[in-house]
């Protein structure tokens, strides 16, 4: 059951309002986050062939945004918009990094950075300065079609999420006459474009440091999203449940009962590796490694993977509550600055 908050005339949102929201409608929001972040790692390994590879391209392009934001310190209006990005990459001044900067950002160790950073080059998606000792983004020419495409395809995830979650706080950010909140969004976040991704991308290495400080295979993540959306549909299934909160949550998924194990919350290795792109014997080999963990647990007749809530059979902490409470910290910081951004700019739109 949905809980929204009545004051339709927000003047800002609180950090707490939405950690809350996220908390208390745990099965319906989180879901939708789940959805988006598996969205955004698939596309990551479709270009990278690894999550830890890609966490090194996201910090030199997080600080490219702040750059081209920076130039509003010189022209207030400058255009930082999705459609004037290509121009705004080519005039800047691009962010330099040294290997020490780029491990302290990600959280990776040294020399996994070094070996990393040595495919990423051989690839051409990041050069070295030897005068300087540092490292660039080489986005070239040739890129910028499929970077268009595929960042467009992350805007409309991002601006279904946030629209989901303006929803529930009773946000109307539809300051067009006649379209739907997440069509506004999306026209919002292309229009100050370097503003809205450079955020999206520091929660994003935020909450993937997080998971590097606590398993070492960041692929795992993304296979284990997989089960996670299996088990979420599940619970959102269930009747008898008034409140679907992360308590409830835990209590419905919890036990790995004959209801539970034969619905559809279990996934074959052969979906993950359709949905992720993730060839099917690596991720036979991660499965196994997250029911060792206790992560999952294997069903040998039908061969297909469950999300796993008994604390009591993990050997590794991936999926506790306190895991997700810190997502949710990450992610409550996160919309509280792009809602209230976003209500801002609808007012002043109202006005004009």
């Amino acid at each position: 059951m949905k809980k929204k908050y009545k004051d339709n005339n927000f003047l800002e949102v609180d950090k707490s309002q939405v950690a809350n929201l996220l908390l208390t409608n745990f099965s319906e929001l989180m879901s939708g986050f789940y959805e988006m972040q598996s969205s955004f790692l698939t596309n990551l390994y479709g270009r990278y062939e690894s999550i830890e590879t890609a966490n090194i391209v996201l910090c030199f392009a997080k600080n490219t945004h702040l750059e081209v934001i920076r130039q509003r310190e010189k022209k207030l209006n400058h255009d930082i918009s999705f459609n004037n990005f290509w121009n705004n990459l080519n005039s800047i001044q691009k962010p330099a990094h040294k290997i020490v900067n780029i491990v302290n950002m990600t959280g990776l160790p040294k020399e996994t950075a070094r070996r990393k950073i040595k495919l990423l080059m051989n690839k051409d998606f990041i050069i070295y300065d030897k005068k300087i000792k540092e490292y660039t983004w080489n986005l070239l020419d040739k890129d910028k079609k499929n970077y268009f495409i595929i960042v467009e395809k992350e805007i409309k995830q991002l601006a279904k999420f946030i629209s989901t979650n303006a929803n529930f706080l009773n946000i109307d950010l539809r300051h067009e006459h006649g379209n739907s909140c997440a069509c506004n969004i999306e026209k919002e976040i292309k229009s100050q474009f370097s503003f809205y991704w450079f955020h999206f991308l520091s929660c994003q290495l935020k909450w993937l440091h997080m998971w590097q400080s606590k398993i070492k295979d960041m692929d795992l993540i993304l296979i284990a999203l997989q089960a996670v959306l299996r088990a979420l549909s599940f619970a959102e299934k269930k009747q008898n449940v008034n409140e679907m909160g992360l308590e409830n949550l835990y209590l419905l998924v919890g036990k790995t009962n004959t209801e539970y194990r034969k619905s559809s919350a279990g996934i074959s290795a052969s979906s993950i590796s359709q949905v992720t792109g993730i060839p099917r014997p690596t991720c036979i080999r991660k499965l196994n490694i997250l029911v060792n963990y206790g992560t999952l647990i294997r069903d040998d007749s039908t061969k297909q993977y469950y999300l796993n809530h008994l604390a009591e059979n993990r050997t590794r902490n991936i999926l506790t509550k306190e895991n997700v409470l810190t997502t949710i910290n990450i992610f409550s910081e996160y919309l509280t600055i792009i809602l209230n951004a976003m209500i801002q700019n609808s007012k002043t739109k109202n006005i004009s």
